[in-house]
């Protein structure tokens, strides 16, 4: 069997099929239940423990914080594959009642995700009502670098996206939103590019992490690439923004934009026979999309390792 194939298929499960007796609260995460092994295994492995108290069976919010941060598939690949997984059952007796004192963690409690080095310390503050899949993901970010590995950039870009409260949106007009689509999606920090219409020109409806591009950059840079003939701002700051760059090209969005055909969207990445088959979240399909328009570029460099592997397997029936 080739090789590629074979590790496809081994590391896939990890993250697609959690055991079949795993309660609704732990998600598609498979967790230890040893905290003393769990921190031996991160000394030898070098990696932080991720540390989840919860309650089992557990409340509305428990089950929603398994069907949510715990089921997000690049999340469970992170946690599964750059952090050693340990849970303490925190509304049972025995060795779960001394870890919770050993821990000082309160008992009935709604879910704590607590990031530890191999000894055992906080690698980042310990802090309650972190449930969304965005903050999970930026503190899991965070707390590899403090403990010396730096967050691979499918993680980060996981955070970016799921962190959709600090979105900003712009629509920007063009000649050709198919090519609009694909230069837009490959700037830092555009987390969603959809093809529209507004007042019958083509336009990109672009989403992105102020974060990662400003207002005034990812303007700019569209502007310098023809993606920008015109350009509708959310707000009256982004509207200032814009015509402080584009003149009178810009102008206050009314209304929505109209969605283009579902044919129109992600052009190049559905004509992939292996790529678009797939498992990618919105902006990962958006940047794929992107690179495959791009000489030179690699899409492969906006997937996670059990993404890749499963490509791999996919190119060995079939070319890209």
């Amino acid at each position: 069997m080739n090789a590629s194939l074979l590790l496809a298929l081994t590391l896939i499960p990890l993250v697609n099929t959690p055991t079949s007796d795993a309660p609704p609260e732990l998600g598609k995460v498979r967790f230890g239940r040893d905290v003393d092994a769990a921190l031996i295994a991160a000394a030898a492995q070098k990696k932080p423990v991720f540390l989840l108290f919860q309650e089992i069976p557990g409340c509305a919010t428990c089950k929603n914080f398994g069907a949510g941060p715990l089921t997000e598939p690049l999340l469970v690949e992170a946690i599964e594959t750059l952090f050693v997984p340990v849970v303490v059952h925190n509304n049972k007796g025995g060795d779960d009642a001394k870890a919770l004192e050993r821990f000082r963690e309160p008992a009935w409690n709604n879910p704590v995700v607590r990031w530890l080095d191999a000894s055992g310390r906080d690698l980042i503050p310990r802090e309650d009502g972190v449930w969304n899949s965005g903050a999970i993901a930026t503190r899991m970010t965070k707390a590899l670098q403090k403990s010396g590995t730096s967050a691979p950039d499918w993680l980060q870009s996981a955070a970016l996206e799921l962190d959709t409260s600090a979105h900003q949106r712009v629509v920007l007009g063009m000649h050709c939103f198919w090519e609009g689509q694909a230069a837009l999606g490959a700037l830092p920090g555009v987390v969603d590019a959809r093809p529209g219409f507004v007042d019958g020109f083509e336009v990109v409806d672009v989403r992105f992490a102020p974060s990662v591009i400003s207002t005034a950059e990812l303007i700019a840079r569209a502007d310098k690439v023809g993606c920008a003939t015109h350009v509708w701002a959310s707000t009256a700051a982004e509207l200032e923004v814009a015509r402080s760059i584009v003149g009178n090209r810009a102008r206050s969005l009314e209304g929505s934009v109209r969605a283009a055909a579902e044919t129109d969207d992600l052009r190049r990445l559905k004509a992939s026979r292996t790529l678009s088959r797939l498992k990618l979240t919105r902006m990962q399909s958006v940047r794929v999309n992107a690179q495959l328009s791009l000489e030179g570029a690699d899409p492969r460099s906006a997937l996670s390792p059990l993404q890749i592997a499963a490509l791999r397997a996919m190119e060995v029936e079939q070319p890209r």
